[in-house]
């Protein structure tokens, strides 16, 4: 989300509000498992005795034991986690409408492609003001690109989605099947694998995930929005996009792909049974396998993301940071605390061993925790695939000002498409013209590539 700094308020005419329609499928999967709320009424930062008082929404597992060991350390700042459900599912729509009332906590958990959605309505403290600028060495860069607006700082990254091909290496071996590093030869083992067994296919299309599809979008070195002078550049539908939607649509309409929702009970018995050879996904997917496939433990392994040309490059699928909302009457505080939650050493190892994230904090990817064989996947370090491939994520692109409402209308398009009307790739083209009616409705000054 790095925009040109002469852009104010994510090129928006108006302060109008931002009506969330999030998928649940769509961006609570990219983010580890859900809990239910305790409580989502949050109270203004106090202080009692000279400590300062702070909640924080958030949904990642086990993150109560960062908290305790701030708050064990920080006696004169002590942070309160409130255990809510994932954004998408509910939480995102409570922290709006929490904004409008003035009850808004003073931290939250906020994905990447969610983060323009509060800037729009002016719901995020700029932690420029507050030093953040000084910590942007020890991120990723990309992710570093995702949270800045030239020089203002809107949250701090938490972790990241870099993509790695997991498949079953029992099941290649036994179809005579070569690990794919182009996506012509995943076009030509799909081939080969139906035609041995028309019961299994190489993978599945989850016609309700448009964010999987945006992350293979973004690999193949797409740029879906830019900015010029003070208007968006809306470019969905183009040819890198375009060119992943043809290989999917041609897998879908030779039934060398299995139509089919993720995260969802039949995918979960496809996974472990051996209709579905593979999952082209984020690095959290190693625990999604983990648990719901337990049976095939040793059978999976990971590779690089096949690629499209000859030079490497990766796309990224989910991640959260942690954010500031406007409101809060500690800023500083709040800012501290953000960004000790994502770089502390002790808190990351919690984070990636309870959570399972993998750190935006480049020396978190370091740490033991993300560098240990993993027995489910053969004893392979699988890590080494994801921190090979973080490191080639695409930085060019950004995320648009409304990505909660272009999501909804490219998984309604993708529906269509994969039930007889239209392609995929008119899916994408439906979904750009969608997404650029929402925008000017919205008053944003918009630019069709």
């Amino acid at each position: 989300m790095s925009y040109k700094s002469s852009i104010k308020r994510f090129l928006t005419k108006s302060g109008k509000g931002v009506a969330l329609s999030l998928s649940v499928a769509t961006l609570a999967a990219a983010c580890g498992s859900t809990t239910a709320s305790s409580s989502t009424t949050a109270a203004p930062a106090t202080t009692q005795a000279g400590v300062v008082h702070l909640t924080f929404w958030s949904w990642v597992p086990g993150l109560q034991t960062s908290v305790n060991l701030w708050n064990t350390s920080h006696p004169n700042i002590q942070v309160k986690l409130d255990e809510v459900t994932s954004g998408a599912a509910g939480t995102y729509a409570k922290m709006f409408s929490a904004l409008q009332a003035g009850t808004a906590p003073d931290l939250g958990q906020v994905e990447y492609p969610v983060i323009p959605n509060f800037e729009h309505v002016g719901g995020l403290v700029n932690l420029a003001n507050y030093g953040a600028t000084s910590y942007k060495s020890k991120f990723v860069p990309w992710t570093w690109n995702q949270v800045s607006q030239g020089s203002a700082v809107y949250a701090i990254p938490q972790d990241t989605g870099p993509m790695g091909l997991f498949y079953r290496a029992d099941l290649f071996t036994k179809y005579g099947l070569t690990v794919p590093t182009t996506w012509a030869q995943y076009l030509a083992d799909a081939q080969k694998l139906h035609a041995a067994n028309p019961n299994a296919y190489i993978a599945a299309f989850p016609a309700s995930d448009s964010a999987w599809f945006s992350a293979l979008a973004w690999q193949a070195g797409a740029k879906w929005f830019s900015t010029k002078s003070n208007s968006w550049v809306v470019n969905m539908a183009d040819p890198a996009t375009l060119q992943v939607a043809k290989l999917w649509q041609t897998m879908v309409a030779d039934h060398l792909v299995k139509v089919e929702p993720d995260f969802a009970t039949g995918w979960y018995k496809d996974l472990s049974d051996g209709t579905i050879l593979t999952w082209p996904t984020a690095v959290w997917g190693q625990n999604t396998i983990a648990t719901n496939a337990s049976t095939t433990s040793g059978d999976w392994r990971v590779a690089p993301m096949p690629n499209w040309t000859s030079t490497p490059s990766n796309g990224n699928w989910g991640g959260s940071t942690t954010a500031v909302f406007k409101g809060t009457k500690y800023p500083a505080q709040a800012a501290q605390f953000a960004e000790w939650l994502n770089t502390n050493s002790g808190s990351l190892n919690n984070m990636i061993t309870t959570g399972g994230l993998y750190p935006a904090d480049i020396a978190g990817q370091s740490l033991p925790a993300d560098n240990s064989p993993v027995a489910f996947y053969g004893g392979q370090n699988i890590w080494k695939v994801f921190k090979a491939g973080s490191a080639i994520v695409n930085t060019n692109f950004l995320w648009g000002p409304l990505m909660s409402t272009t999501f909804t209308q490219l998984n309604d398009a993708f529906a269509k498409a994969t039930t007889g009307t239209g392609t995929i790739g008119s899916a994408v083209s439906s979904a750009q013209a969608s997404t650029v009616t929402s925008m000017k409705q919205q008053g944003f000054s918009v630019i069709t590539g």
